[in-house]
């Protein structure tokens, strides 16, 4: 669903956008019928975007090299009683150097547990199409109804064996209704997500087999190949249900809390013809936001999000039985867990400018614990990490336009439990060796981060406001074993704003 075009008096840029996001506290909401009593104010923004990343602070299944080509497009509008918001995207990847996938388009989903891995770096071209819509409508004073829905759908390709074609797709569903009682609000909301994945893999030299890992988790593996009848088409089923409840104040100040809870069941196999079982995962994800606003000129917002998730694999044995043509299933093993949970807390303030702000002001803390393990024989993953947030924008008036600048700092601190054990008979193998001790020391490494943005925003019409807008984020992280890595990220936007 595309954004319709708003006439409006208000001169738009990012700071009034993100004002108009700020305050609308519903927007981040699992229930969209809150929409009807708390609006968006009318506005379409138009993007283009081009990004880029570069250096060796990287999860192994992250490219050296990655470049982005985005466009996307988002917007509310009312019609008649009816609360509409909606949201385009598109997205061009190029991915350079990255190994230890060769199956997905996102190597880090944790539902897809049982997937395969190789050591070869190679290059993933990916596209996405993202399209999500959400729709209030008011009953009467006291109740309302909604929709949110969401349709993802990606595809990508692998660039040098061993190969894979891989077509992945999404469909949320989340209806709801919202009660108001005076100044309270009380909304409910169901969820149910399907997500599908096929992936192919193939080599283009037959002359050359291609080794990979089937993974089991935590270094444990079953050795497979791809070419010359080895591993065919894989499939990845996931299955979602959940629900949320909400509570909401409305007074001179603003309260939204939210709780969530998603059960995920995947289901993975190989071939459509005689689907051989490999493993599944079920995933428990709950999730607590939490979020005040207050004040007038300076308007303050202090926000909390935490969640916690807990992922089993369960592997399977199948044998071939060939009077029935068909799988056996000999066992069912619970092997794998893995653990997470994150909070942040978080403390913004705008100085407000007519209808926008002219400064933004944050400060934040955040935690994130990782608690992986595996039965038998036992490993162990596991790290924890603290960061801290300082981050200010200012906006100029130029000439008829006005340039927003603004800069982050975010820090990480590692808490002394990083380890990574392995007590099987592979030790010497490259996911024991290679794969799990880098990305542990990637993702619990001491690091700052820096980020200077700036946007241009100027009037091209009476209703219509145009922006260039630059970014640049670097990273320096000190890892015990692999030394200082660094990483560069940038983007340039154009923005149509109206």
């Amino acid at each position: 669903m595309l954004s319709c075009a708003v006439y409006a008096q208000e001169s738009k840029d990012r700071s009034w956008t993100g004002l108009n996001e700020t305050t609308t506290l519903w927007a981040s909401s699992n229930n969209a019928a809150g929409l009807a009593f708390a609006p968006y104010k009318e506005y379409n923004t138009l993007r283009a975007v081009y990004g880029w990343q570069n250096g060796d602070w990287r999860p192994r299944q992250t490219g050296t090299t990655v470049s982005d080509i985005q466009f996307d497009t988002h917007g509310a509008k009312q019609i008649g009683r009816i609360q509409l918001w909606g949201r385009f995207s598109y997205d061009n990847v190029n991915d350079r150097g990255s190994s230890f996938n060769t199956l997905l388009y996102n190597p880090f989903d944790e539902r897809f547990m049982y997937t395969a891995a190789d050591t070869v770096s190679g290059q993933w071209k990916k596209q996405c199409y993202d399209m999500q819509v959400k729709a209030a409508l008011p009953l009467g004073e006291h109740f309302s109804t909604g929709i949110d829905i969401n349709y993802i759908d990606r595809i990508a390709a692998s660039q040098i064996d061993p190969r894979a074609e891989s077509y992945n797709y999404s469909v949320v569903v989340k209806p709801g209704i919202v009660w108001k009682a005076g100044s309270s609000l009380i909304g409910f909301n169901g969820l149910y997500s399907n997500t599908f994945e096929r992936s192919t893999p193939s080599i283009s030299n037959s002359q050359e087999i291609q080794k990979v890992f089937l993974l089991r988790g935590l270094g444990n593996w079953v050795g497979e190949q791809v070419g010359s009848g080895g591993l065919s088409t894989m499939y990845f089923r996931c299955n979602t249900w959940g629900a949320a409840l909400q509570y909401a104040l409305q007074k001179d100040w603003q309260l939204h809390a939210e709780l969530s809870y998603q059960n995920h069941s995947t289901r993975t196999t190989e071939s459509a013809t005689q689907p051989k079982p490999h493993g599944n995962t079920l995933q428990h994800r709950a999730e607590l936001n939490i979020a005040a606003l207050w004040g007038e000129r300076f308007l303050h917002k202090l926000t909390l999000d935490a969640s916690l998730a807990r992922t089993s694999g369960t592997e399977i044995t199948a044998l071939w039985n060939t009077a029935g043509g068909e799988w056996e299933i000999m066992s069912e093993l619970n092997q794998c867990h893995l653990g997470s949970a994150c909070a942040d807390l978080l403390y913004d303030c705008y100085i407000k400018d007519e209808h926008a702000y002219k400064m933004h002001l944050r400060g934040g803390l955040g935690t994130e614990l990782v608690r992986d393990s595996y039965a038998s024989p036992y490993s162990e993953f596991r790290y924890s990490l603290l960061s801290a947030t300082i981050a200010a924008e200012y906006k100029f008036h130029i000439g008829k336009g006005t340039l927003l600048a603004g800069s982050t700092v975010k820090a990480f601190k590692n808490l002394g439990d990083s380890r990574y054990s392995y007590n099987g008979h592979r030790a010497g193998t490259a996911p024991v060796r290679d794969l799990y001790p880098h990305n542990l020391a990637v993702r619990s490494a001491d690091r700052i981060q820096g980020t200077l943005s700036a946007e241009y925003a100027f009037p091209v019409s009476k209703i219509m406001n145009l922006a260039f807008c630059a970014e640049c984020t670097a990273t320096s992280a000190l890892c015990l074993e692999l030394g200082t890595l660094r990483r560069i990220e940038a983007l340039g936007a154009v923005k149509l704003y109206f």
